[in-house]
């Protein structure tokens, strides 16, 4: 298993990893410009040392959503 950004922590351990944007990015490349798109990608970030990054690797499903993420906040 390779992991798509830089935690420090033991990459077994995937209790400190939290998913930021599930299956969608906000680009400024796509019409409408920073609106969610979806994406074969999610954005998962490590609470214990902040690293952040994208990976569609399946155990993604099975993480919890981020409270803080904007992304994940109903409207």
């Amino acid at each position: 298993m390779s992991v798509s950004f830089g935690c420090r922590c033991d990459i077994k351990n995937k209790d400190n990893w939290v998913i930021v944007c599930f299956i969608h990015n906000h680009s400024a490349f796509e019409s409408p410009k920073y609106y969610p798109h979806y994406s074969d990608y999610s954005t998962v970030r490590c609470l214990n040392c902040g690293a952040i990054g994208r990976t569609k690797a399946k155990y993604v499903s099975l993480l919890e959503l981020d409270k803080e993420s904007v992304c994940n906040q109903q409207a």
